[in-house]
């Protein structure tokens, strides 16, 4: 069953913004001659000056939104001139007349790739993802210039980078003619730069290279990249796409085909937030949230959608101007500003995504928690949710949305395994439903509107005559401003029949089936939460081999305490009584044991309350010391081992490597039985949102020194101080503090 609302929405801006697109495109078969370029030079220079003029004669205040509306109104032209300009020098001038000035962006072969892209033979699918290209180079190379702030830059001009990289722009609404304005003006800029001597010198910040995300590409790794034919029945089969944006699919799966990764990237990203949207609006019955906002609101993006509750875009949460910049007036976590957003975005993302409550989360959850909660978690289920915020939320992942649309990532050097990693996260987000998913809670199901496209579906196949056409007699299904709501007498199915997958074939049935096999096992990687698992692990591994450590036989340095190293007294047991666990101390002749506790630890990594968020955090920090610790003294014994048996320590040098041995063992007992207080209380993280607030306070206070003693463990066994007395005089005071606090403690 097909959701026709969705599948026949033409258009996702709403009225105000599609004027502004429509008023500013060009009419390309108007071909200007020679005589008639009065914007561009004949070295495809732009005028500014008559640029200028023109802005400075409209009568409305400069920056208002009638301003705005002004300036668009004039720009067309340019924007004719500019792509028919560019189709005449290339490929014949290119060299001479506009490569040496792009070069200054460390992007020219990119941009080279977006002028093929909107070449005349290419299609709209083309146009969309050069443009995608061009603005991610732009916010990475530019500052305010004038006519891109009424491009790109506010949020009460074209926007055309927000709204075309957070889905709202389909294909058969975006001009070449906006990506050869761009490329102009970027080499306007490369002359002006060439003019002042400083085209050499400009400096590349580093590209990111998404090292951090290699673990993702093992989630997967039995995935064969599925036949284009299959990969098109899932799209056309799914409900969350509307047909309006099949020339873009059409688009990111030649892309594919030609192992043109970073490319494929920009486009699947977009089409991710075009079909979540969709779901979001279907599933929550806000339809009217498929579009943009206008300049006055705020609009519906990833960070919402993926949201643990519903956020009210309509009311308080608006845009106000002052001083030139734009500010949001309700601190909403994950609804973003429409102009200037890049700070803002990373914190809310980041706040979030970590899990901190929000003072109107915290209303919400009061007023009617069922009612509010964002009905997409209970579509999607957790493990995908949890790979969603992997990939594009938690601040220590590859962010890669975040990333590709800033121009931070090389296109070129994307690999293929995150390209084939959204592309699959895409599929199952396309084909919701199987086992895993989260039943939502009772008498919130949503009823939908349910119709089977049957006949229509050949003629809405993926192929070139599909790109911007519909049919002419569905007028009935087309939406004038927004689709309405869904009435409950329309169909008596509950949200069950958008996971239908009867109308796939074996082979479609067969790739989405194993891709919820593989999602089923999804471990979260990049929460607060289970890097602290990990690193917990990595720790207690350190510790389980702190006996093989490389040194010299204690007789000949007489340092005795390795061999009495088990007759260090740690607490029997340790326990926290507001937290309701107690956990008996591994012994550290049986480390494997303790190893096997903390890798079966079950924690939860969605929408977590504050105090969860600060304790983790203490507990990482504190974890990452002994990491550090444990790590320093193992590398300094090898080191100390080698110059001791090749008899390069002196006397004064041989002293400080017995103080160590000696040393060693109580640092590594101090190091141990506090992972073994990390460990009992991640074995209650997910409790301790309900800790009152005294007992949270009280659970800091005493963690506190535990830290504290951790980082200057880290300090005094560096090989540039050595002071393990002190050193071992910390641990022992340790050791005290954690059997005063965690045993026989009094609630």
């Amino acid at each position: 069953m097909i959701l026709l609302w969705i599948k026949s929405q033409d258009t996702f801006l709403s009225t105000e913004v599609k004027k502004f697109i429509e008023t500013v495109t060009p009419d390309l078969t108007q071909i200007p001659s020679g005589a008639d370029y009065s914007w561009i030079y004949r070295d495809t220079g732009i005028a500014w000056e008559k640029l200028e003029d023109v802005f400075d004669n409209i009568k409305e205040e400069n920056g208002s939104k009638a301003w705005f509306f002004e300036a668009i109104k004039q720009v067309p032209p340019l924007f004719r001139e500019c792509y028919h300009m560019l189709q005449n020098v290339y490929p014949a001038a290119y060299d001479a007349l506009l490569k040496p000035f792009l070069e200054w962006t460390h992007q020219e072969k990119d941009i080279h790739l977006t002028i093929k892209q909107i070449s005349k033979e290419s299609t709209s699918g083309d146009h969309l993802v050069a443009l995608l290209t061009i603005t991610a180079i732009v916010e990475r190379a530019l500052g305010n210039v004038q006519l891109l702030i009424v491009m790109l830059g506010s949020v009460l001009g074209l926007n055309l980078r927000n709204i075309a990289w957070h889905g709202f722009l389909s294909p058969h609404e975006t001009s070449q003619a906006f990506v050869a304005t761009i490329i102009f003006i970027l080499a306007d800029c490369g002359r002006m730069l060439e003019k002042t001597s400083q085209i050499k010198n400009i400096p590349c910040r580093p590209h990111v290279t998404f090292d951090e995300a290699s673990c993702l590409s093992s989630v997967f790794d039995n995935m064969i990249i599925p036949r284009k034919a299959v990969l098109e029945e899932v799209i056309r089969n799914s409900s969350f796409v509307p047909i309006v944006m099949y020339p873009a699919w059409k688009k990111a799966l030649e892309l594919l085909e030609e192992e043109q990764w970073g490319l494929c990237v920009t486009l699947l990203l977009p089409l991710m937030e075009c079909s979540m949207r969709a779901m979001f609006a279907h599933v929550n019955k806000v339809s009217e949230r498929m579009l943009t906002a206008e300049n006055s609101t705020l609009y519906t993006t990833m960070d919402e959608i993926l949201n643990e509750y519903m956020e009210n875009s309509t009311t308080s949460q608006t845009v106000n101007e002052k001083d030139g910049k734009y500010e949001i007036s309700s601190c909403s976590a994950c609804v973003h500003n429409l102009g200037n957003r890049e700070h803002c975005e990373v914190n809310k993302c980041t706040l979030a995504a970590d899990g901190i409550k929000h003072a109107d989360q915290e209303k919400n959850r009061e007023l009617d928690a069922s009612e509010k909660k964002n009905q997409v978690q209970y579509t999607i289920g957790t493990k995908l949710n949890e790979a969603l915020h992997d990939l594009l939320n938690f601040i220590q992942g590859p962010r890669i949305r975040d990333r590709v649309s800033h121009g931070e990532a090389k296109l070129q050097e994307i690999p293929e395994f995150i390209t084939c990693h959204i592309l699959y996260l895409n599929l199952l987000v396309l084909s919701p439903g199987g086992p895993d998913i989260d039943e939502a809670p009772s008498g919130t199901t949503n009823k939908m509107q349910c119709m089977n496209l049957r006949g229509l579906r050949e003629e809405y196949a993926l192929n070139a005559k599909l790109e911007g056409k519909f049919l002419e007699n569905t007028s009935e299904t087309k939406c004038l401003e927004h689709c309405p709501p869904p009435s409950d007498e329309a169909c008596s199915q509950d949200k069950k029949c958008t996971n239908d997958s009867s109308n796939l074939s074996d082979h479609g049935k067969e790739v989405i089936g194993e891709l919820r096999r593989n999602m089923n096992y999804y471990k979260c990687v990049f929460h607060p939460s289970a890097i602290l698992h990990r690193r917990l692990i990595h720790a207690g591994s350190y510790i389980s081999n702190w006996i093989q450590w490389d040194r010299v036989d204690s007789s000949e340095l007489d340092y005795p305490e390795w061999e009495s190293w088990d007759k260090i007294q740690l607490p029997e047991a340790i326990s926290y009584p507001p937290l309701h666990i107690s956990h008996n101390v591994c012994s550290l002749h049986n480390m494997e044991q303790f190893l096997v506790l903390v890798k079966n630890i079950q924690y939860k990594v969605l929408y977590r309350p504050k105090q969860e968020v600060e304790l983790i955090s203490i507990l990482q920090r504190i974890t990452v010391c002994i990491l550090a610790t444990l790590e320093k003294n193992c590398d300094n014994m090898t080191l100390k081992y080698s110059q001791y048996i090749n008899k390069r320590l002196r006397s004064r040098q041989r002293e400080t490597y017995r103080r160590q041995l000696i040393a060693v063992p109580v640092i590594v007992s101090s190091c141990y039985l506090t992972s073994q207080v990390i460990y009992l209380i991640f074995l209650a993280i997910n409790k301790s949102g309900d800790l009152s607030l005294s007992s949270f306070t009280s659970l800091m206070r005493v963690l506190k020194p535990v830290l504290k003693v951790t980082e200057n463990l880290v300090t005094q066994t560096s090989l540039s101080v050595n002071r393990w007395d002190e050193a071992s005089s910390l641990s022992v005071n340790n050791i005290d503090h954690i059997r005063k606090e965690f045993t026989h403690r009094q609630e």
